[in-house]
């Protein structure tokens, strides 16, 4: 019996019948696949989006293209950062289409103005005019005005949404995607806060969105009323102030807010379109817009109900709806008619299949870290931090033919475990040893917090991996180099991972002193005020657990700013919640000596200030363990080391760095 009947059942979107309710989201994918000096598409986003198909997904959603390049024209070092729709690639993305067809799923090309006002800051250095609907500033480099687009400036934006129409119909491809969302120029077009026109193109709301109006108007005329077209929109914006977004669902809102976006939907239905896709946020408070771990599960559903409850065409909802049971619920209880996941598509693109085919346990569920996204951000191509295999379709693929191997791994953290995993699929002999007696390394401490709970699943699915796969595992053992020798392995991969820094502060050996992987783990008293030194993502999580936890917390670093080893929505959201749990931070200062009722520090003019506190937490790092790989390699013996002990990083470190051994080994 299929338990996820509602995610299973086919959904017409217009006239078009797709065979599931499992969406594959739009995301900021292009940069590795498109070329900008031919201005293609190239061979890598077929695969990227065929591997997707493959897993089952009903519709496929591409990343944005823009319609034009004249009016809103940018570039960054000479090349556009954003991919432009063109005949040029016309033979990719008619071959796409077929491919995707072949599995018997849909795709959908998004298309977008723009981006207006939050156009790259890098781009707007470079001397780039930045537009918009109105004079606004810019988003990225707030001392910059936008000049407002003229009347016929719009028209002639419109007049390329139905060119373009024409290139993606005449590919083969089932449809298009508006981009409405997050606060870009169509966005800026229909929202009050950045909407000052006096033309036809502002005013109240309907007169707002004459622009979207406009646009499937053009597009219905060029490519006829049977081609479905879908409007993406934010149902909330959570703008609490310029340039501050908020977490409370009911906290003031200069944006739109859901009173307005109901109203919105009922106008975008009756000019013609077919369907909308219901998210939330914008640059502002880019946390709702890519949520981060943080979240919980389905978090904006509640207001994708209300626009649901107003229109009769379908809507597709979003918001870390990865949880098989949370997504089926939000279908069931006809919240939404279609759930749209993105980056659980790039941890794991067989998730429809699995679900579908009751194989649940077998998802390798994003973990939120937004990995994907950095890489993107910073001119890298797209990946996922535990799915190397995102955007490497063409990776070598463990399944190639080689010599049957012998491979003895020291350590099973997340290194470990993946270069286990990848050498059974392999069909090589494994042994897994652990000195402790629990999978995970430093992840298990890393799991606790609530907020944490996909990291729990992560390990969940590796123990899962490692018991299907039959690896066999020593936990409780410290390997020797006698136990090497017995075994007689042809490989041995080292990941014995890291050791905590202690750093060099008169009273560190105090009882009243813990690194935060003791507090984590329950292995330390901590006392109603904690010191936490160390303002990275490791400092801040342990801080707001910790304050969670009931206790009164103050962070401590020498760098200005805190968590800026992690994505900006991680971090936006991860010190608004900081700052919600009166979390003190103090920048800029250095501990200096722990006495039994506080601590001593001192700034930048060396002047020094006493903090009372009763317990202290070491969130300054890790460093690693390395001595057994060195004894190895003075041995002579084929070793390898991956993980933390090469250098103590983040998930993503250590699953590639195992990943791409393990193929090659």
């Amino acid at each position: 019996m299929n338990a996820y009947k509602h995610l299973s059942n086919s959904v017409h979107i217009g006239k078009l019948q797709i065979k599931n309710r499992i969406v594959m989201a739009p995301m900021n994918d292009l940069h590795q696949f498109y070329d900008p000096i031919e201005g293609t598409v190239n061979r890598r986003w077929i695969d990227y989006f065929l591997e997707r198909a493959k897993g089952g997904v009903g519709l496929i959603i591409t990343g944005v293209f823009k319609v034009e390049d004249n009016i809103t024209h940018f570039r960054q070092n000479g090349f556009s950062t954003w991919a432009l729709l063109s005949k040029k690639s016309i033979q990719n993305y008619a071959e796409l289409a077929k491919y995707v067809h072949t599995f018997g799923s849909r795709i959908f090309m998004q298309l977008s103005a723009g981006p207006g006002r939050v156009m790259g800051g890098r781009s707007i250095d470079e001397g780039f005019e930045l537009v918009s609907s109105s004079e606004n500033q810019s988003f990225f480099r707030p001392n910059k005005v936008c000049r407002a687009l003229k009347t016929d400036e719009v028209a002639t934006l419109v007049e390329a949404f139905a060119n373009a129409a024409e290139i993606v119909s005449s590919a083969g491809m089932d449809g298009i995607e508006i981009h409405g969302h997050e606060g870009y120029l169509i966005d800026q077009f229909a929202t009050a806060l950045w909407n000052k026109r006096r033309d036809k193109y502002g005013g109240n709301l309907e007169g707002r969105l004459t622009f979207a109006k406009e646009i499937i108007a053009v597009i219905r005329d060029r490519v006829g009323k049977d081609f479905p077209v879908i409007y993406r929109y934010g149902s909330k914006h959570f703008i609490k102030a310029p340039y501050r977004g908020t977490l409370k669902l009911d906290d003031t809102e200069i944006g739109r807010d859901i009173g307005e976006s109901v109203e919105m939907a009922r106008v975008l239905e009756k000019s013609g379109y077919d369907a909308l896709h219901v998210d939330t946020g914008c640059y502002e408070s880019s946390y709702w817009a890519h949520p981060p771990m943080y979240f919980g599960s389905g978090m904006s559903i509640d207001l994708t109900r209300q626009i649901k409850n107003a229109v009769s065409i379908p809507v597709i909802a979003v918001g870390r709806l990865g949880d098989p049971d949370v997504a089926e619920k939000v279908l069931e209880e006809g919240k939404a008619d279609m759930v749209a996941l993105g980056r659980d598509l790039l941890s794991d693109p067989n998730w429809p299949r699995k679900v579908l085919y009751g194989k649940v346990k077998e998802i390798r569920r994003c973990i939120g870290c937004h990995e994907c996204m950095h890489r993107a951000e910073n001119g890298q191509y797209l990946t996922c931090a535990i799915n190397p295999f995102c955007g490497n379709e063409g990776l070598s693929s463990y399944n190639h033919q080689s010599a049957k191997k012998r491979v003895l791994i020291v350590g099973a953290g997340i290194a470990g475990m993946e270069a286990a995993r990848i050498a059974k699929l392999r069909g090589y002999e494994v042994w897994l040893y652990e000195k402790t007696n629990a999978l995970g390394g430093h992840a298990i401490a890393g799991s606790i917090p609530s907020f944490k709970k996909d990291i729990r699943m992560l390990l969940d699915w590796y123990k899962y991996e490692m018991s299907e796969l039959k690896v066999d595992l020593e936990l409780g053992v410290e390997v020797t180099h006698d136990i090497i020798k017995n075994n007689k392995p042809d490989v041995v991969v080292v990941s014995t991972g890291s050791v905590p820094i202690k750093p060099n502060i008169l009273g560190i050996d105090k009882s009243s002193v813990h690194h935060c992987t003791e507090a984590l783990l329950g292995k330390g008293k901590v006392g109603k005020v904690s010191v936490v030194i160390g303002g990275g993502v490791l400092g801040c999580e342990t801080g707001l657990w910790l304050a969670q936890q009931g206790a009164s917390v103050i962070i401590v670093d020498m760098l200005a700013s805190f968590a800026n080893d992690i994505h900006r929505s991680n971090r936006e959201m991860l010190l608004q919640l900081l700052i919600e749990n009166e979390v003190k931070m103090i920048t800029g200062n250095k501990i200096i000596e722990v006495k039994d009722d506080g601590v001593v520090s001192v700034d930048e003019k060396m002047d020094t200030s006493f903090i009372s506190c009763d317990s202290v937490i070491l969130a300054l790092g890790f460093m690693p363990e390395r001595r057994l790989y060195e004894s190895l390699l003075a041995k002579g013996i084929e070793s390898y080391a991956i993980g933390d002990c090469v250098h103590p990083g983040k998930i993503a470190d250590a699953v590639w760095q195992a990943t791409m051994l393990m193929l090659e080994v």
